[in-house]
Order: structure tokens, then C-alpha cells, then sequence
């Protein structure tokens, strides 16, 4: 982004003859629009814009856990610590002064895609591995003591991790086997927020939020659970913006599952809850070698529904060809007529 048509159509030749493609605007509110269309691998910006300036285009675009991740560049013709750490502090990743040589420009440009390869792994959701968490901690921060310890932590089946109104004081890494988080309604009613996996965080959440656990942590399968403690896990957060995206682009998605959630709880029929409950679990534990043996007490914990209302729908699904009953697990035979049925 760039006002300056010369300079822009400067560095875009440049770019382009080190083999990049390049994507031009000549103001800033151009150029947050095209970002967020385009998603680019790095942003060049300048400082000073008409329409916006270079503080409003990264303020928007941090904003936005779309876009909170791309590597950011400022260009000015400040020279000047002073507008140097303003752009720093604003969550920029570097800092170029024009008039700026080819070979300054790329040798930036490629250490920052560089790091951003690096920081690309998500957390939580893929199949990354806790060591990569701990080793961006020490690469990023250098924080001691940030090391959990080789062994995890091992549970039976049935124990509970941490209740309702616990302290937080451990965000969980699940290395092996199931653990489902529940909360409880005013009438003890459990309903399953979630099931986690090997290669799952879980109680960040809370950590973030205040002092106490908003639900409990129970295990459904035998499990290894490293635990980080909360300090560390809050000091990382804190001293590091690149693992702190990290996170929130985690907590977006999280987010955005708890509403569809809570939409589907308020107009959703039973069956259409059960459907989707069982699509859920399909899609969560594809890539798993088993899928947990949930009791009917479990399912209808994640339908939010009582036990023989989930009992009725699931005859109903095996009448109709949907799905078939084996003890515990229900097993999907007709996968497009339940998403059609579901609504996906």
C-alpha cells in the first residue's frame, strides 16, 4: 500500500522480478479491502495515506483473525526511533526507512516470511504436538520454566481434572486419550461442551478469562495430560504478540463454534441436534484409530437433551437406514441423508 505511484510501481517490479506476485493499492482503505479479499503472505505498507494511514490499515487488520497474521511492514520516510517504536508497539513486524535499497527490501521480506512458516502451525486444532508450543516459547521469549516435563500426567477414566469454580491454574495439553468438558444446569444437568483429543488445549479459555474454571474437565477414555502452568502460559501470552495470534485465530474458532452451538440448542429439534451431534463426532475423530465409546448418558449430554429423547431419535435414524447400533456405538451408514436431514 502505497500513495506514491512510482515508488509503488517501483517496488512492485522489484518484487515481481524476485519471483512474488504483488498485489497493488494506493490507499489504505484499498488496501484493507484487498486484504481481506486476497489474504496476501505479507503486507508492505506506508505510513502516511490519504483515506487511511498506515496505523489505521494495521489497527484493522489485527482486528480481524483473518488477517491478524500476516506479516506487516511499514515503509516511511521518518527516520527516527521514536517512529520506529510507535510502529513496533502497534503490532508491526518491521520497519523499513525510504529510500530503501532492492536489497534491503527483500532480504526483510524474506526473513519474515521466514518466521511466518514458522508461526503458521496452528495449536489445538491440527495435529501439531506440544513440544512446538514449548519450543516457540523458548525461541520467542525465553521465559524459564517453560518446559512441563517429558511425562505427561495420566488419568483414569472417570477422573476429573478440575471442577466448576476451580482455580485455573493449568491450561491442559491432551497427549493421549478423551477428556470431555461439561457444564452443569440448575437442575444437574450435565451438558458436554466438548471432547477433547490427543493434540487438543484445553482450559485456555478460562486461564484467559478470570481466576475460576467455568466448567469441568472430566476423563472419558484413559488419558496423558501435560499441564502448563498458568503463569507460564499468561506470560507468553503477554510477552509475545506472534503465539498470542496464534491462540486467538484458536479462540475465533472456538468462538464461532460455541454460537452455532448455542443457535443449534435454541432451534434445533431433537433430532436435528442428534443428527448433527453425530456428524460432530464423525468429523472430530476421523483421523483417530478409535472413536470414544460414549454412553447414551454422554450423547445426550452433547445433544442437551434427557437419555430417552436421544434414544428415540437414534431408533429413529436405525429405522430409517440412517445409522446402525452396536452396544455403545452408533454407526453412520447413510452420511448424506443425516446432513441433509441436519441441514449442512
Amino acid at each position: 500500500m502505497e500513495d506514491n505511484q512510482f515508488l509503488r510501481t517501483t517496488t512492485a517490479d522489484i518484487l515481481q522480478l524476485a519471483g512474488y506476485d504483488v498485489i497493488e493499492a494506493e490507499h489504505g482503505k484499498q488496501g484493507v479491502e484487498r486484504a481481506q479479499l486476497e489474504r496476501p503472505d505479507m503486507i508492505i505498507c506506508d505510513v502516511e495515506m490519504p483515506e487511511l494511514d498506515g496505523y489505521g490499515v494495521l489497527h484493522y487488520l489485527s482486528n480481524d483473525p483473518q488477517t491478524a497474521m500476516i506479516p506487516f511492514i511499514f515503509l516511511t520516510s521518518r527516520d527516527g526511533s521514536e517512529e520506529m517504536r510507535r510502529g513496533m508497539t502497534s503490532g508491526a513486524d518491521d520497519y523499513l526507512v525510504k529510500p530503501f535499497s532492492e536489497a534491503d527490501l527483500l532480504a526483510t521480506i524474506e526473513v519474515r516470511l521466514r518466521k511466518s512458516a514458522i508461526l503458521q502451525r496452528e495449536y489445538g486444532r491440527a495435529p501439531q504436538r506440544l513440544n512446538e508450543f514449548i519450543a516457540d516459547a523458548h525461541e520467542h521469549t525465553g521465559i524459564p520454566g517453560i518446559a512441563v516435563g517429558e511425562r505427561p500426567r495420566r488419568y483414569a477414566s472417570g477422573q476429573f481434572l478440575y471442577a466448576e469454580g476451580d482455580a485455573t491454574n493449568h491450561v491442559y495439553y491432551v497427549a493421549s486419550g478423551v477428556v470431555k468438558i461439561l457444564r452443569t444446569d440448575n437442575y444437574g444437568k450435565e451438558l458436554i461442551i466438548e471432547l477433547c483429543k490427543a493434540g487438543d488445549f484445553f482450559g485456555h479459555m478460562d486461564v484467559l478469562k478470570g481466576l475460576e474454571y467455568g466448567s469441568a474437565a472430566e476423563v472419558l477414555e484413559d488419558a496423558e495430560v501435560h499441564l502448563v502452568p498458568r503463569k507460564v502460559f499468561l506470560d507468553l501470552m503477554h510477552r509475545n504478540r506472534d503465539v498470542a495470534m496464534r491462540f486467538i485465530r484458536l479462540l475465533a474458532g472456538e468462538v464461532t463454534q460455541n454460537q452455532q452451538r448455542l443457535l443449534a440448542l435454541a432451534y434445533a429439534s431433537v433430532r436435528e441436534r442428534t443428527a448433527q451431534a453425530l456428524l460432530d463426532l464423525q468429523s472430530r475423530f476421523e483421523e483417530s484409530a478409535t472413536r470414544p465409546q460414549l454412553s447414551r448418558e454422554d450423547l445426550a449430554g452433547m445433544v442437551g437433551t434427557a437419555k430417552e429423547s436421544l434414544i428415540r431419535a437414534l431408533s429413529d435414524f436405525k429405522s430409517d437406514g440412517w445409522v446402525t447400533l452396536e452396544g455403545k456405538s452408533v454407526i453412520i451408514q447413510d452420511e448424506k441423508a443425516l446432513k441433509r436431514f441436519a441441514g449442512r
